[in-house]
């Protein structure tokens, strides 16, 4: 019983992957929140995510009988192709957008191709895992390139630091396969992948604008500073006016470049002015602003109702509010509410509100 219910697990963690390797794909293929992704980065991704759903059919088939001995020869080449196309997502991101590509690097991960091809079937994951190792060292430099930037990314670093267990255990596994049957390699892999794709939906649900972070830690570690011939102090000020005087940040559709534009600045100046000058990021600076908005309204206007409140001060949508809320003022706009009600009523100052004089 208790391996038919391991079984039934697998299978549903399976499931879920083929689900989330299609809804993936096309969010990659036509854009509808305008991710800051170079195209080659979603062919990358496109590739990554039709090679995975590719190995975790097969391991449906290994759990219950069918198809080949260790996928037979597609096998292999799919955990290649795979591998490559995490390497070309990646690179992408972790690149400035403007980097032109060369021969190699839509090369190099494919070379492991050859050798696979050649050898028996069973050192195919081996093979193909030991070919990302090696590709994975030119990541790990690009990473290096941006650890700096550590404040673009809070909680969201712990997900990734899971990623990179992850990612030790399946090379770990990748060489154990000559010495395992293909049977228990399929159900730990598909364990593997099930568990990678649950953690990339609640990275993208709890940080939605994890890709813009990266966008922006990236573009800041390459940067030489724009900044030369501005007027830093008159830009701050001018940005500042902006926000608390114009209130910028209750216009939805806010960008880094049409904020620029307000400033006469282009978008990488922007950009440099705020993490520089006011250590953080256009993301946080915009969501502080709303936020604060919004707990002031919280108070002065009982009656409104949250999510009416959460779209005037610039949110546009309930979970996107009650997400910046939380990470800023560290609970949910209705328990905030509640506090300062509570706070007022008992002639004691709540959270974020001062005590009447």
């Amino acid at each position: 019983m208790p391996s038919l219910l391991i079984e039934r697990l697998i299978d549903f963690g399976i499931g879920y992957s083929l689900i989330a390797s299609l809804l993936l794909a096309l969010v990659l293929v036509t854009d509808p929140t305008g991710l800051p992704m170079p195209r080659a980065s979603r062919v990358g991704g496109v590739t990554m995510l039709a090679g995975l759903a590719h190995s975790q059919w097969a391991h449906h088939l290994a759990l219950h009988g069918g198809g080949e001995p260790w996928g037979g020869l597609p096998y292999g080449l799919v955990l290649v192709v795979q591998s490559a196309g995490f390497y070309w997502l990646l690179l992408g991101i972790l690149r400035p957008a403007d980097v032109r590509w060369h021969v190699l690097d839509w090369g190099l991960p494919l070379l492991p191709l050859l050798v696979v091809a050649a050898l028996p079937h069973r050192f195919g994951p081996a093979l193909a895992m030991a070919g990302g190792t090696v590709i994975s060292l030119r990541l790990g430099l690009l990473l290096y390139r941006v650890r700096s930037q550590r404040r673009y990314f809070r909680i969201e670093s712990r997900i990734l630091a899971l990623f990179g267990l992850m990612a030790f255990a399946l090379v770990g596994l990748s060489f154990l396969s000559p010495a395992l049957a293909w049977r228990t390699f399929a159900a730990t892999y598909a364990v593997l992948i099930s568990t990678g794709y649950v953690l990339v939906t609640y990275l993208l649900l709890r940080f939605p604008d994890v890709a813009r972070k990266a966008e922006e830690a990236v573009a800041t570690a390459y940067a030489v500073s724009t900044l030369g011939k501005v007027d830093i102090e008159r830009a701050l000020a001018t940005l500042r006016r902006l926000f608390e005087q114009e209130h910028a940040y209750r216009d939805p559709d806010l960008s880094l470049s049409r904020l620029a534009d307000h400033l006469d600045l282009s978008s990488h100046q922007l950009s440099e002015l705020i993490n520089t000058q006011l250590d953080t990021s256009f993301p946080r600076l915009v969501r502080q602003y709303r936020v604060e908005a919004a707990q002031r309204m919280l108070v002065e206007e009982p009656r409104a109702s949250v999510l009416s409140i959460g779209l005037s001060v610039g949110f546009n949508s309930q979970s996107s509010f009650y997400t910046a809320f939380k990470d800023i003022a560290g609970t949910v706009p209705s328990r905030y509410r509640a506090s300062a009600e509570a706070a007022r009523r008992g002639n004691a100052p709540g959270p974020g509100v001062q005590a009447p004089e």
